[in-house]
């Protein structure tokens, strides 16, 4: 019987090896779990969005709905029906990731126009700085040919203005020329220090840049897994690290945040456009309200209402203002098929959780590992210089 390989138990390289082939083992459940999910959100989506409908109608204006002709409400159940099948579709594994590629992207332009806005506004205030008028610069004290090259100067007034620049090369030249020196060389001080200010925060700007496009980060496995290659050169459809596949399960929970906001709000214009509602809240007001920075009243499930600071009166403080706003919590609240769906994926979220601790740690020991092999490695002799 052959006896156990004890030093690959402490063996940086082997213990990445095998978080990496356990993870491509899990990766195929997640997968599996993650489509699950979908399914099943699919065959809700629509009843849970009619239902949601039914709620604020009822909740707001009972009467408003059936003011509407059989034409009108016809076409405003067509109209939202087909909404819901078009988001059905788009509700795959696939489609969600091709939507979180869109996102990073989307995200990576507005990053690079706002540090094109704050370029061009620092340039714009280099060259207003530039073109304005400097103020005099008092000159400087002019050179005592009485003494010898090389003195020092004592005196008891206090240094308020520059200190004198000493241009001169030889105890030959006129105070004059001297002077236009030293003007000269106090006037591109301050140039000199914005221009290394500019240039300094282009360079940071340009490595900025650099790092965010660069195509082996963690971030590009987590949003573009279908053409990241793996660490050993194979093709997989999701990531093969532990915190990559971890960063995608989060990833795939914002892509699907974002198409319940776009439904919810494509179906709240379709009620503008009724007459249902007599306002619009703008998604920028929905993205607040998911992210939490919002608080929101009791309602119905997938329905919101918040008060808007609007007095009306001496004795009302704000405008309750309702919308549709389909959610994944409240989604699960009443669906029991979703909620256990959902308590798999937590149980591989937690899993990968410790894996990536795990990760961690096995990736300092692999660079003390490498830092020490380095440190007790003698140099090479033939890089030693001789005494020829």
């Amino acid at each position: 019987m052959a006896a156990p390989d004890i030093k690959s138990a402490y063996d940086p390289s082997e213990q990445l090896a095998r978080l990496q082939r356990q993870c491509r083992l899990s990766s195929v459940a997640i997968y599996r779990d993650q489509a699950l999910y979908l399914q099943v959100l699919r065959d809700e989506v629509q009843a849970a969005t009619r239902q949601a409908l039914f709620s604020l109608l009822s909740e707001v204006d009972p009467a408003r709905f059936s003011r509407l002709s059989a034409g009108e409400r016809d076409r405003f159940h067509l109209a939202v029906e087909d909404l819901t099948k078009r988001c059905s579709v788009l509700l795959t594994v696939e489609q969600l990731m091709h939507l979180v590629t869109q996102m990073h992207d989307e995200q990576r332009r507005q990053q690079a126009h706002a540090s094109r806005e704050m370029l061009e506004g620092l340039s714009k205030n280099f060259q207003d700085t530039k073109s304005a008028p400097q103020p005099d610069q008092p000159d400087p004290p002019p050179l005592n040919r009485s003494e010898p090259a090389g003195s020092v100067h004592l005196s008891l007034a206090s240094p308020l203005g520059p200190p004198p620049v000493a241009t001169s090369k030889s105890s030959d030249e006129s105070p004059t020329e001297a002077r236009d020196v030293s003007e000269a060389v106090l006037s591109g001080d301050d140039e000199d220090q914005q221009s290394s200010d500019l240039d300094v925060l282009q360079s940071l700007f340009q490595l900025a840049g650099d790092v965010m496009q660069s195509p082996g980060s963690v971030e590009d496995w987590m949003l573009d897994p279908a053409i990241s290659p793996s660490l050993d050169g194979d093709d997989y459809l999701l990531p093969t690290r532990p915190d990559a596949l971890l960063h995608w399960m989060q990833s795939m929970d914002l892509a699907l945040t974002r198409r319940l906001r776009n439904l919810s709000h494509a179906v709240n214009v379709q009620m503008l456009k009724a007459g249902l509602a007599q306002a619009l809240l703008p998604i920028s007001l929905l993205e607040a309200v998911q992210r939490g920075q919002m608080e929101t009243h009791p309602t119905a499930s997938n329905v919101l209402r918040i008060r808007l600071p609007l007095a009306m009166g001496e004795l009302e403080p704000g405008m309750d203002v309702f919308s549709i706003l389909i959610r994944t919590s409240e989604l699960e609240f009443d669906s029991h098929r979703l909620r256990r769906c959902r308590s798999r994926l937590r149980e591989h979220h937690h899993a990968l959780a410790k894996m990536v601790g795990q990760q961690r740690h096995w990736e300092r020991r692999s660079l003390d590992r490498e830092a020490r092999t380095h440190w007790q490695t003698p140099p090479d002799s033939r890089s030693i210089p001789t005494g020829d």
